[in-house]
């Protein structure tokens, strides 16, 4: 899986066909939960964020088969109740109003084909597609989601672009699974055991559990410490961005390769030695970067977490993440740019304690995946600060290790963002058989850029460093 922006995309031309879902008349939708995720996401969305949505893409032997797709497109809708709610809104005078879920019955649901332009070039299949993502993808309103389709004589692209609402990470990886088995399937190409062989039904969604955390519960200890240190302020990227205060400016997006599969096998062998893993590699090399560019000495930062806790949860389609707090202390005095610009061994060296103490703080912070995120704010004794629009996360997530990995490589699948504003640095790192990379999204700035470059510059010249200690 390739991770790419909606800048950065480049969908070969040719002929566009889309679909449109509209639910029909004769089944009435049901109420469906709406997470804390969802909600927060919705009540920006009314506030008048722009629509972020995510994208599936992979490709396909041959000119499209439309029937074999659409019928491919309706299996996948038909198995995930996520693809199936809807979002509304209740506005109150004045404000933004509340919002809630409904979900509709896959048997009412009306599907219309539309053949689009043939496009000739790159930019302009690429202007077209973003177009209709944003437009199609908005929140509210049904479905919010795009089926589509670039069709070619020698091979043709397969697009799913779906709002944040019902979709993560993970899930695309779902989609490119099941979408290409599905579709292999009806066009008779090949015959594949994990193409769905049955729908299952609403019960089968991941809800969040019910959890009984108490005023003493550690673990809402550990988020409050958090937070008070930094005055309940979220976090924010430590090295200056060059954005204005209160402003949000069109996002730049940079994805670069930080190290090679070798490479990648070395840091995870260094790591474990050290009782750590790649993951906590990767953060402490960040953290060290951050330190050697004039950051602080801890790095503090919000980090993605998936809530998938069974098989059934692993295999479906929706928002299934939450956000835990970690600190990644760094050793030594930061070294002063002079000193490692060029160098093949930047020094010092990432020592093992570093790693091993990152590594007890992400194992700890996991441990706080199970606290609800609405329990943590309302258990605040001061109101939680947000000094920038967005949050100073880094993801990781090794697509090795998610379903359908083997299918993805083969039809050269991406995961594609739209590209909107921004006022501070998200980063996700990936690993896969080429090794580690990492999606850089930030302000369009000169100082971003200069900072941000920097800083994947520092940050790979470490991690090629860390094998040999």
């Amino acid at each position: 899986m390739r991770l790419a922006s909606a800048d950065l995309w480049e969908p070969a031309p040719g002929r566009v066909v889309t679909w449109d879902v509209r639910p029909g008349r004769d089944r009435a939708p049901v109420p469906a939960p709406l997470t804390f995720n969802q909600r927060n996401h919705l009540l920006g969305a009314a506030a008048g964020e722009p629509s972020v949505w995510i994208a599936a893409a992979f490709d396909v032997d041959g000119p499209v088969d439309v029937e074999a797709l659409e019928a491919a497109f309706r299996e996948l809708v038909d198995r995930h109740p996520g693809l199936r709610v809807e979002a509304l809104r209740e506005d109150a005078a004045g404000t933004a109003g509340d919002v809630r879920l409904v979900r509709h019955d896959a048997r009412a649901l009306v599907w219309e084909r539309y053949e689009g332009p043939a496009t000739a070039t790159v930019a302009q299949t690429r202007e077209h597609l973003v177009a209709e993502l944003g437009r199609r993808c908005a929140p509210f309103g049904y479905p919010a989601f795009l089926p589509a389709a670039i069709s070619r004589a020698g091979r043709s692209t397969v697009v799913l672009g779906m709002d944040h609402l019902h979709t993560d990470a993970w899930s695309t990886a779902v989609v490119v699974d099941e979408l290409a088995a599905a579709y292999a399937a009806h066009t008779r190409q090949e015959v594949t055991a994990s193409a769905p062989a049955a729908v299952v039904g609403a019960d089968a969604v991941p809800r969040p559990v019910p959890l009984r955390v108490g005023d003493d519960d550690p673990r809402l200890a550990a988020w409050h410490g958090f937070l008070r240190g930094r005055g309940w302020a979220l976090p924010t990227f430590p090295l200056p961005l060059g954005v204005p205060d209160g402003a949000r400016l069109p996002q730049r997006t940079v994805v670069v390769p930080l190290c090679d599969a070798a490479t990648a096998d070395a840091v995870g062998a260094r790591a474990r030695a050290a009782g750590a893993s790649t993951s906590a590699a990767v953060l402490t090399t960040l953290a060290r970067a951050v330190r050697d560019l004039g950051g602080p000495a801890t790095l503090e930062t919000l980090l993605p977490v998936h809530t998938r806790a069974d098989a059934a949860a692993r295999g479906s389609v929706g928002w299934h993440t939450t956000t835990v707090p970690l600190r990644i202390d760094t050793e030594g005095p930061a070294v002063p740019a002079r000193d490692w610009a060029g160098a093949v061994r930047p020094r010092p060296a990432v020592p093992d304690t570093a790693l091993a103490a990152t590594g007890k703080a992400l194992r700890a912070a996991r441990e706080l995946a199970a606290v609800p995120l609405e329990r943590v704010v309302e258990s605040l004794p001061e109101p939680l600060r947000f000094e920038r629009v967005d949050i100073f996360q880094v993801s990781y997530l090794d697509y090795r290790r998610l379903p359908g990995y083997a299918a993805a490589v083969r039809h050269d699948a991406h995961h594609v963002s739209a590209a909107t504003r921004a006022d501070d640095l998200q980063l996700w790192v990936t690993r896969t058989d080429d090794g580690l990379a990492v999606r850089a999204r930030m302000p369009r700035t000169p100082e971003a850029t200069t900072t941000v470059d920097a800083l994947l510059t520092r940050w790979a010249a470490l991690l090629a460093a860390l094998p040999r200690g």
